[in-house]
């Protein structure tokens, strides 16, 4: 589904990916962890070509993207929940799901709704108005009305109470029994170990750990050094 080789990405002179390679398959999800500044965002900006690598290749569904302006990545079938959330205040909660729409797959409003029922219930409502729980759901419904292949997530628990992160992850955890592949950034040990496939750390712009998330958690020494744990 999705394959990074080598990737070294820059901010100016600042070399921040230093070398990363790795793959999600169809259905997979993969946890991308590691402290501030360790390039997790940069990461997903390299995939989806908001800041494209200079070295390395980004390869999705068998056809090279390192360099493809985001509406393509998008077309393509790569949907975003941004950090920040990034929704429309102005707009209602359906406005904003719909500005997003791609006919033709399984993600449709009443889908979307479905899935996320708090959102249903504030569907007239402005998105500015909402929680910023209830904005993190709107971000996640409005990335799958794009109906991608392949869900990008930076940061989806960032900032919200324990009661919601419980419900980001039993909808991530819903939407890859549906076999939607997931590449997800997240700072929460228990809720990315809980719904990953495979885990990255990620340190100084390069991976320094992988394996399955039962590995991880008996390895201290990893996360003591580089999550803080």
């Amino acid at each position: 589904m999705l394959e990074l080789a080598d990737v070294h990405t820059y901010y100016g002179e600042s070399h921040v990916l230093q070398g990363v390679s790795l793959g999600v398959r169809a259905g997979e999800v993969v946890a991308i962890l590691g402290r501030n500044g360790a390039g997790k965002t940069t990461l997903i900006r390299s995939v989806i070509g908001f800041t494209p690598p200079r070295r390395g290749t980004v390869h999705f569904k068998g056809v090279e993207v390192t360099r493809w302006p985001p509406y393509r990545a998008v077309e393509r079938g790569m949907g975003l929940v941004p950090q920040g959330r990034r929704v429309f205040p102005s707009l209602s909660v359906v406005e904003n799901l719909a500005v997003a729409r791609r006919d033709g797959g399984r993600f449709t409003l009443a889908r979307v709704l479905e899935l996320f029922p708090r959102l249903a219930e504030r569907a007239k409502s402005r998105a500015g108005r909402l929680s910023g729980g209830e904005q993190q759901m709107l971000a996640i419904g409005r990335a799958l009305m794009t109906n991608p292949d392949l869900l990008l997530m930076d940061e989806p628990t960032e900032g919200l109470a324990p009661l919601i992160v419980r419900e980001v992850g039993r909808i991530i955890g819903e939407l890859k029994r549906e076999g939607l592949s997931i590449l997800l950034v997240e700072q929460n040990l228990p809720l990315a170990l809980s719904v990953a496939d495979t885990v990255h750390v990620l340190s100084r712009g390069q991976i320094v750990h992988s394996s399955a998330p039962g590995a991880l958690m008996a390895n201290d020494d990893v996360k003591s050094r580089y999550l803080g744990v």
